[in-house]
């Protein structure tokens, strides 16, 4: 019985994985949501054979992350499981005008909190849980690709901030690998969600189902690896 931690659950790319995995016999899934204040009724729709356990994650607040061990340890408890999959969705591109001309310290600041020390942070309170062979999956962008990404001018920090959490996946693989821990980051695509806006193509169910696929067929060589929702290797 696989057991799935997920962040940014209650909506957009998060919400279409709980959506597809609560379909799946025999799935546990412990759904972070900043606040369980904000609207999870989406989400609280999916628990129809009640397998999906909701609770606070607020990637970008350390108060938030320092109590996370507990609550995924309490649900641990009950279940008599460990984590299998762990995956890494919320994250913010809260100014994507800003270009290398015009961004500031607290736009800097607010991104690589969310975006890098957030899935920093949950990965060391939740590593004691992780089973051997588990797989940590870091939700990163195309935007975060030196090679890839030279054309775009702005999305500026939030580029920045991927390209960060591309190199923490590398670290993370590394320093997890005695553990057969494998830890992947994965771009999306340009997923048709709020935070996709305007111009996105890529429809949240065909992006998700594509990246299940990946993860499941993942081996232990693949680990460190920049992944595009579809498979094909991303150049760093």
């Amino acid at each position: 019985m696989p057991t799935y931690f997920l962040t940014g659950a209650n909506r957009g790319i998060g919400l279409e994985f709980v959506r597809q995995l609560a379909s799946q016999t025999n799935t546990t899934i412990i759904a972070g949501v900043r606040s369980k204040s904000n609207d999870t009724s989406d989400l609280q729709a999916l628990n129809k054979s009640n397998n999906i356990h909701i609770i606070e994650c607020d990637v970008s607040s350390l108060d938030s992350l320092s109590s996370l061990e507990f609550r995924v340890a309490e649900i641990l408890s009950k279940t008599g499981s460990n984590l299998d999959f762990l995956f890494n969705v919320a994250g913010i591109n809260a100014t994507s005008a800003d270009t290398s001309l015009n961004l500031t310290p607290e736009s800097v600041q607010n991104h690589m909190q969310t975006n890098v020390f957030g899935p920093t942070k949950i990965v060391q309170a939740l590593e004691k849980y992780l089973a051997r062979g588990a797989v940590v999956l870091n939700m990163t962008s195309g935007l975060g690709s030196l090679t890839s990404a030279t054309g775009m001018t702005k999305c500026c920090t939030y580029s920045m901030s991927k390209a960060a959490l591309n190199m923490l996946t590398l670290h993370q693989a590394r320093d997890l690998k005695s553990k057969g821990i494998k830890v992947i980051c994965m771009d999306p695509g340009w997923v048709k969600t709020r935070m996709g806006g305007k111009g996105a193509m890529i429809e949240a169910e065909v992006s998700v189902g594509s990246m299940l696929e990946v993860v499941g067929g993942l081996k232990e060589g693949d680990s460190g690896n920049f992944y595009r929702y579809d498979g094909a290797i991303v150049p760093w």
